[in-house]
């Protein structure tokens, strides 16, 4: 038996059901997974109420992210052996106790990296790894601006782009986050909530503006976005926490060029090759020290009620995980 947490509806919180399942032996290019971790993502929120672009058929086993210890392998299975450590992403029952997934999801998790840690962090460091090295590639001497610099998502870009060399200027939605956000390598930090961002930016830089947005809020700060940034910058959209985008005005980039990029993890990760390269930059930077992949916060699988409730309201910070 393994227990999940099973939606039968889309909808709040209520519709989360804690359930016992009976659990199998792994087919043919199958693992079992033992469980060490699970991510808590606000993605995981929005698939719950139906508002996210995977929306499963229902009933359905949530949570997308995970790792743990491989209890067993399916036959044809050569790649990994009981004992061996993994991690996963965007697959798709990961609020369990134990699950059978296909080996082909899986990525080897090195030595030295502790599988619970990896699971609520995973995610977070592959979209560090495409926004920070692919969608605009930082370098030395660049200053950036990273929104929700408090968060699990925004300490790992703050962390990777200053030890890439760039003055990094990072919003919080509160004062007393300010330390965390300096602590994960922000030169200056603004209240979103309380300042003017672009008035902000100006100063910090002088009037030059920045040279690249990273962005996971979307419609609340677009203008402040484009103000911000220098000619020839870029805007980096990854989210919309704020709600969808109005249309954009091309000839408002158009002002100082400005390029826009709304993008997402799976087109960076589209093929084995290109995902294996992403992670083994990941975990090169963890071994390095640069990503601090340690968890802030845990929440028993029987609190998911809970946990996903905290999440919503923005109570917070770092990475999150459901254990079992």
């Amino acid at each position: 038996m393994t227990k999940v947490v099973r939606i039968h509806a889309y909808g709040g919180t209520d519709v989360l059901s804690i359930e016992n399942d009976e659990i199998g032996a792994p087919g043919p290019g199958e693992v079992l997974l033992d469980q060490k971790g699970m991510a808590l993502h606000f993605a995981d929120t929005m698939l719950r109420e139906g508002k996210y672009f995977l929306k499963p058929e229902l009933p359905a086993v949530v949570g997308l992210d995970g790792a743990g210890i491989v209890e067993a392998v399916g036959p044809g299975v050569t790649a990994f052996k009981p004992g061996d450590a993994a991690c996963y992403l965007f697959a798709l029952g990961a609020y369990a106790e134990k699950r059978i997934i296909a080996v082909e999801s899986l990525i080897p998790v090195p030595a030295g990296i502790e599988p619970k840690n990896i699971a609520g962090t995973f995610l977070r460091c592959m979209t560090a790894q495409y926004l920070l090295r692919q969608s605009y590639r930082v370098k030395a001497g660049d200053t950036v601006l990273v929104h929700t610099a408090a968060g699990g998502m925004g300490t790992l870009l703050c962390q990777w782009a200053k030890a890439l060399g760039a003055t990094v200027i990072g919003t919080v939605g509160s004062d007393d986050k300010f330390s965390i956000a300096e602590a994960s390598g922000c030169d200056h930090v603004i209240n979103s909530r309380t300042e003017d961002i672009a008035a902000r930016v100006e100063e910090f830089t002088g009037g030059a503006g920045v040279n690249v947005v990273y962005d996971a809020i979307g419609k609340d700060v677009w203008d402040a976005n484009v103000a911000a940034l220098r000619p020839t910058g870029y805007l980096i959209n990854y989210g919309h926490m704020s709600g969808l985008m109005d249309p954009i005005d091309p000839m408002q980039l158009n002002a100082k060029s400005l390029f826009f990029a709304k993008v997402s993890l799976p087109h960076f990760m589209s093929s084995p090759e290109a995902k294996r390269a992403m992670a083994a930059d990941v975990f090169e930077a963890i071994a390095e020290g640069i990503l601090d992949i340690s968890i802030s916060r845990e929440y028993p699988l029987d609190d998911i009620v809970q946990a996903q409730e905290d999440m919503v309201a923005r109570k917070t910070t770092g990475s999150v995980i459901i254990v079992p």
